[in-house]
């Protein structure tokens, strides 16, 4: 178990942490999410030991190992540009961080080369050992490097950005092969990603930082599903933000009633409303609807996805229709009910 008391980084007068706590249990797979600049690398390497904080703790068990330097933490780092040698062959790569062990600790040669091979099998590169990273592709150069931190038996892995490089259709396949071997391996591994989709499909939990602020940590579903900020639900997924009216348990958007929200039954103000293109439906008797009216519209997968403006409001959202239905053309109004969707109040009353 790792454990995060207090956090805090800063570079100059730039706070790139800001007081983290956060626990990542033994065994789980955790993803760090954000955009640029929210702090998420700045976080692993505190947790690597490449860096240190200023102030608050970081524990591995119940062992301090603040100051302690990256040699000593027993951790396996994988790197988004794979940092792979290039005048040594595969297997001398994956090998390499055996070979520079202090000699009482330092296996014999034979046993490296072993060790070696072992774990490029492992991540399916076993004939490929006498090869040079030159001769690999980057899919391949990236399990290479992930089979080089995993040679010196790591307690914990820490992946920055590690598929960042790739092409999307290698990015997918690694992603489940990653997941399978974590599951197999059964380490405590972190990863960071900008990438909402590869963290929601490959963590356990999610942490979504931003301004070096921890926004919510959640499971993918606790994420996506239940978002505890409008950035969270503005970062995860697509989603329409709009401004509206609380009163009598009903979100009024330009005056109209958009959205009940009984749980706010007593609260008045503005908020924003926030919900996903494919949280609507067409309007029913008993659900307040709005009319949207159709800018333009394109096929995604199933659905056509209807860029359109909501009668009375400027801010344009986007929503999904039935795709066995005729395209949308534009200028068609839609009424259509919000069927899901997330309230955060700017300022709450009681009325």
């Amino acid at each position: 178990m790792i454990r995060l008391d207090s956090v805090t980084k800063r570079f100059g007068t730039f706070d790139a942490l800001k007081a983290i706590d956060l626990e990542v249990r033994d065994g789980e797979f955790m993803a760090l999410l954000g955009p640029s600049g929210s702090g998420k690398t700045t976080l692993l390497r505190l947790i690597a030991g490449l860096a240190f904080p200023d102030s608050g703790r970081v524990l591995f068990a119940d062992r301090d190992v603040t100051a302690m330097p990256v040699a000593k933490r027993e951790v396996g780092f994988v790197f988004q540009h794979y940092a792979l040698f290039k005048h040594m062959t595969v297997a001398e790569n994956v090998g390499f961080g055996l070979s520079v062990r202090s000699r009482r600790t330092r296996p014999g040669k034979t046993e490296i080369r072993r060790r070696a091979l072992d774990l490029l099998e492992l991540v399916q590169l076993g004939k490929l050992g006498d090869r040079y990273p030159a001769q690999l592709s980057g899919g391949q150069r990236q399990r290479v490097a992930l089979a080089r931190a995993l040679a010196v038996e790591p307690r914990v892995l820490l992946l920055d950005e590690p598929f960042g490089a790739l092409d999307a259709k290698v990015r997918k396949g690694l992603r489940r092969w990653l997941r399978h071997l974590h599951q197999e391996m059964g380490l405590t591994s972190i990863f960071v990603t900008h990438d909402q989709e590869e963290a929601l499909e490959l963590a356990d939990r999610v942490v979504v930082l931003d301004h070096g602020r921890i926004e919510q940590v959640g499971t993918p579903e606790e994420i996506y599903m239940q978002p505890a900020t409008p950035f969270v639900s503005d970062f995860v997924g697509d989603t329409n933000s709009l401004p509206v009216t609380l009163g009598e348990g009903m979100a009024f958007l330009a005056g109209r009633p958009a959205f009940e929200c009984p749980h706010l039954a007593f609260a008045k103000g503005k908020g924003t409303l926030t919900f996903r293109p494919h949280d609507v439906a067409a309007e029913t008797p008993d659900r307040p609807g709005v009319v949207a009216i159709v800018g333009t519209a394109y096929r995604k997968g199933g659905v056509w996805r209807v860029e359109a403006t909501m009668d009375g409001v400027q801010t344009p959202v986007e929503i999904d229709v039935d795709g066995a239905l005729p395209c949308p053309q534009q200028g068609d109004r839609l009424c259509v009910a919000i069927t899901r969707a997330q309230i955060f109040p700017d300022r709450v009353l009681a009325a």
